[in-house]
């Protein structure tokens, strides 16, 4: 069975969310960037920004001088994470499997579908339908036999339009591209295989593809077959669904905004300390920390920290709370919600440690924490989570 794959996209999704919040951005120059510090570099631009000469990896210091009227926004994760769960709500009705790409972008392999939604192309049109109706996000669609050739069609049009590459054309359609195009030549990593392509005056794809590999892998090494079968529109790599990965989140929501340390840490403890019940409920133990804090301008940082050895006892991860939590307060701004995630989850293991290497006094205060953290937990089971609590900063 040919296989159909359809591409569906926000173009710069970040700016389309942001102008939906936003209505009077619509027709102004606008860019997404860290506004932490001057070096950052833009990560999205408008088009009305591209025209004036702007592009995405220009730090915001020239960006400002190249177009002063450039209006410039913070990354919003939150609302990009709400925004991409409604497209896919919309793109899963009709994909059997899906695969997210970049932010706003999905590819949908749709093989096998037809006797239920129609030709690929009539699916892609509909998923355009109900996005730009129920959200009002103008997207893209290509449709082609494999993932390069859908998303090569879909960066080849503008807004509300369809890229329909027919199967047995894809050598036709990527014969006229420039090598640039292809999204593999993009990294970072492929920069001297795009260098040494100019230097054999290769400027299309069509140009790879008349030439012999034998000749290419010359020149180009173990690059020189990939390169010729993606210059053909060839490209058999499956559709993957993203993995999903075992996690526990608990988000602290503050209101009124707070700044207050000694507040803002006992409520993280607290969190910690019914995550930890939840992951002694399950028998699992957490390998992964991630504290992710929001302040009251919508600026989010975000730190990660390993644990090492891997616990479900708060004892042992309260420090490194109070540190991912010291890693992320840098501005004297009030925070308005702080977000403690588990990853890495595991199962938990019965077999102890035969010599421990910790001092006696150590062992005991662990174990007594321990029993205290099993004690509550049954407290907190059998008569909710008021009944009693740690004497911390509220």
């Amino acid at each position: 069975m040919d296989r159909q794959i359809a591409c569906f996209g926000i173009p710069a999704f970040e700016v389309a969310v942001a102008r939906l919040h936003d209505p009077s951005l619509s027709t102004r120059p606008l860019a997404i960037a860290p506004l932490i510090t001057s070096r950052a570099c833009l990560r999205e631009v408008s088009s009305e920004a591209e025209q004036a000469g702007l592009a995405i990896g220009m730090s915001v210091e020239q960006a400002r001088r190249v177009c002063p009227s450039l209006h410039i926004l913070s990354p919003n994760p939150s609302r990009i994470r709400t925004a991409e769960a409604s497209l896919l709500h919309i793109v899963s009705r009709y994909a059997p499997v899906w695969e997210p790409v970049q932010s706003g972008s999905f590819v949908m392999d749709l093989t096998g579908t037809g006797r239920l939604f129609g030709p690929p192309h009539d699916v892609a049109a509909k998923v355009q339908h109900e996005v730009l109706t129920q959200y009002r996000l103008d997207g893209v669609a290509g449709v082609g036999s494999n993932k390069l050739v859908a998303q090569t069609a879909a960066t080849l049009i503008q807004p509300s339009e369809l890229y329909d590459v027919r199967p047995g054309s894809e050598p036709v359609f990527m014969a006229p591209l420039s090598v640039r195009t292809l999204l593999g030549l993009q990294r970072p990593c492929m920069r001297h295989v795009l260098s040494r392509l100019d230097d054999l005056n290769l400027d299309t794809l069509g140009d790879v593809a008349e030439s012999p590999v034998d000749a290419l892998e010359v020149a180009l090494g173990d690059y020189a077959g990939q390169l010729s079968r993606w210059a053909q529109g060839i490209d058999s790599l499956p559709v993957l669904p993203p993995a999903s990965q075992p996690h526990l989140e608990e988000m602290v929501l503050l209101d009124p905004d707070e700044i207050d340390d000694p507040v803002l840490t006992s409520r993280l403890l607290d969190a910690l300390q019914r995550l930890c019940r939840t992951l002694r409920s399950q028998r699992r133990v957490c390998g992964r920390l991630s504290l992710t804090i929001r302040y009251s301008d919508h600026l989010e940082v975000s730190k990660h920290e390993r644990v090492t050895l891997e616990t479900c006892w708060e004892y042992d991860l309260s420090p490194m709370v109070l540190s991912l939590f010291q890693k992320c307060m840098r501005r004297s701004i009030r925070l308005r919600t702080m977000t403690l995630s588990m990853a890495g989850l595991t199962g938990l293991t019965e077999q102890g440690v035969l010599f421990d290497a910790r001092p006696v006094e150590e062992q005991r205060r662990l174990e007594r924490a321990k029993k205290l953290a099993v004690a509550l937990d049954q407290l907190h089971a059998r008569f909710g989570e008021q009944v009693i609590r740690y004497g911390r900063n509220r």
